[in-house]
């Protein structure tokens, strides 16, 4: 239902846009570099893709709305060494995590002559589809690995939710009907369920986990 309800937000926003403004729609792609900023060692950026359709409402010779709907890997790696009551601990592996995000960015066009500068900032809507984690672990010499499929929900069988919205900015340049931006985008929701929390049955000191990251992407738009 959520999936549905992102989608029919998108369709909204264009059609109320289009009357309005001059419309122009086309494909994105580009790629990630994530993490998930926690209070822990070892936690780095991972790289992922992005890829989807964005639309582009001129609101003037200066000033646009471009918003775009896209499925999105995010996540983190792990890297870990370091030692707990008296043992060697060592940990590398990852977190992959699968997003439809649904960003809405202002876009400020500077003419420079052949091409344009853009400057944009704006929120975003995502929704978690679930993912992977997948752990190696060496205690004292012994390995061991971690490998889960991770749930998104609400439930307390869910450690992670699924609905993440956050603010997102960034620059590019813009040749014709082709742009290529470099974004950053930040999360505002502690993405670990509560619920799963207070479901465990030893007591886990909860530390807030945010989605955040880097992304370099090109638009293609389609129109005059």
């Amino acid at each position: 239902m959520k999936i549905k309800f992102l989608a029919f937000l998108f369709v909204a926003v264009f059609t109320a846009s289009y009357a309005q403004a001059q419309f122009k729609i086309g494909a994105r792609a580009g790629l990630n570099l994530t993490t998930m900023s926690v209070d822990a060692e070892g936690v780095k950026m991972k790289p992922g893709f992005q890829i989807g359709v964005a639309g582009d409402y001129a609101l003037g010779d200066a000033f646009s709305i471009q918003p775009a709907i896209l499925f999105s890997t995010q996540g983190c790696k792990v890297d870990y060494k370091g030692e707990y009551m008296g043992v060697k601990v060592e940990t590398k592996g990852a977190y992959h995590l699968n997003y439809i995000q649904l960003p809405v960015h202002a876009q400020y066009k500077i003419d420079l002559g052949g091409m344009k500068l853009l400057l944009q900032a704006g929120p975003y809507l995502g929704y978690g589809l679930g993912g992977k984690m997948n752990l190696e672990n060496i205690r004292g010499g012994e390995k061991s690995s971690d490998k889960f499929d991770i749930k998104m929900g609400s439930s307390k069988d869910n450690q992670y939710k699924a609905l993440d919205f956050g603010l997102g900015f960034g620059a590019g340049l813009q040749f014709g009907n082709l742009q290529v931006a470099l974004g950053y985008q930040t999360g505002f929701v502690d993405l670990i369920n509560s619920k799963w929390v207070e479901a465990q049955p030893v007591k886990i000191e909860h530390k807030k986990v945010n989605n955040s990251g880097f992304s370099l992407s090109l638009t293609c738009l389609f129109g005059k």
